[in-house]
């Protein structure tokens, strides 16, 4: 069986109100485990489902890690029934976050981080992965198009230790390793982080830089003001003014 035989049938491991349903990586995503895993690999997932059945074709040494222990059963009957081996893949059924710091893996080539997208959980998964990670392997961060998923794709695309390679649908980002260490730097060293606070670095010192009220701010403050007074022909004679440019 081929991924776009998997693609055509897919497993449905996931439950929603009661009913058992897809969700996975997207479709280039999945190429991508196809393309850059085989039998000489070692690959791992936070979370499980399509991408699971992917990395099973590929017949890397995959560790997934879920603790969604029925969503597991639910994969391996869907492989089972199909031919798909799976006693290459390791089914940790636990929270990544508690297993990832002290579990024993091989280098590894690929890791998908697609388990848990509350705060702070990817941040976790890339930073007791990244450095299992070999030098040249990749990491692949779904659903960017959340907001903790968004700031470790923005992290990462400005880190000189790692290359962006790809995203997908605006919500699959795929970055290669270059070089040790990001997950260790000081904020200093780390340029999302250096900018992005009061604190910034600035000619190469830390300096606060005092925030500064938007224009459209302060527009919006003072028509709250005339409608807090009633005055109502002062607040129509704005909205009229933005409205006409």
């Amino acid at each position: 069986m081929n991924l776009d035989q998997v693609l055509n049938d897919p497993p449905k491991p996931h439950n929603e109100a009661g009913q058992l349903i897809v969700m996975g990586l997207t479709t280039d995503g999945l190429r991508f485990i196809r393309d850059n895993a085989d039998q000489s690999s070692a690959t791992l997932e936070t979370g499980c489902g399509l991408s699971t059945v992917a990395f099973a074709l590929t017949g890397s040494r995959h560790f997934a890690i879920s603790p969604a222990g029925s969503e597991f059963e639910i994969l391996k009957s869907y492989c089972r029934e199909r031919g798909i081996a799976t006693a290459q893949i390791d089914f940790i059924e636990s929270p990544s976050e508690t297993v990832l710091p002290t579990l024993a893996l091989p280098p590894l080539d690929l890791v998908l981080i697609d388990g848990r997208h509350g705060f702070p959980a990817p941040y976790i998964d890339w930073f007791y992965t990244a450095g299992r990670l070999k030098k040249g392997g990749h990491v692949i961060v779904d659903d960017v198009w959340v907001w903790s998923g968004q700031i470790l794709r923005d992290f990462l695309a400005e880190q000189p230790q790692w290359e962006f390679v790809a995203e997908y649908e605006g919500r699959t980002a795929v970055f290669k390793k270059l070089a040790e260490g990001a997950e260790w730097m000081e904020w200093t060293q780390q340029p999302l982080v250096a900018r992005g606070g009061r604190l910034q670095l600035i000619d190469g010192q830390p300096r606060v830089v005092e925030p500064q009220t938007a224009p459209a701010t302060s527009a919006v403050r003072r028509a709250l003001g005339d409608l807090g007074r009633g005055d109502f022909a002062a607040l129509g004679k704005k909205v009229f003014r933005r409205i006409g440019g």
